[in-house]
């Protein structure tokens, strides 16, 4: 009997401890769900607005060289009369780097500025090799890599906006 009552005791311990362990492993459960796993940062307004700055300059550096290659004004397409707009489509792409990388959670921002800073300078170099009547062709490839490239980032950025604007209300 003494030895039925001890058993009965360390079932009942064991009973509690395991409805103590389950009723924990609930309770962190149902905290662990409630917690958002957040792989990307916040909205940053200063970010969707440059990238929106450089998609409106690149879009206009792509119209100038097409409208000069279709109406034969070629000595308007020489890489220097575009230099200057290159740099600037560059120091604001490498602002935008620089900024991603300071921004916590921002590695896919970062994902998207890099290669798409390494499209524009191919784009640069092969403006400096010099545009030829048959190269609308070429132009119409760069401006399609460059739209798909910018849609990829509009599409996050506005992601991102509107989970800002959800967390809000």
């Amino acid at each position: 009997s003494k030895n039925h009552h001890k058993l009965f005791l360390l079932v009942k311990y064991d009973s509690m401890v395991c409805k103590l362990i389950s009723s924990f492993l609930i309770i962190f459960v149902l905290l662990l769900s409630a917690c958002r796993v957040m792989l990307i940062g916040s909205y940053d307004p200063v970010m969707d607005n440059g990238i929106q700055q450089v998609q409106q300059q690149v879009a206009t550096l792509l119209v100038k060289i097409n409208k000069n290659l279709l109406s034969r004004q070629f000595a308007d397409n020489t890489y220097l009369k575009f230099k200057d707009e290159y740099a600037d489509i560059e120091g604001k792409l490498e602002t935008l780097e620089l900024r991603s990388r300071a921004l916590p959670k921002y590695k896919v921002v970062t994902d998207q500025l890099v290669p798409f800073d390494s499209t524009i300078r191919k784009m640069e170099r092969f403006h400096q090799l010099g545009f030829e009547m048959t190269d609308t062709g070429s132009l119409r490839i760069m401006s399609e890599t460059i739209e798909f490239d910018f849609k990829q980032m509009i599409i996050l950025q506005q992601a991102l906006k509107n989970r800002s604007k959800n967390n809000l209300k």
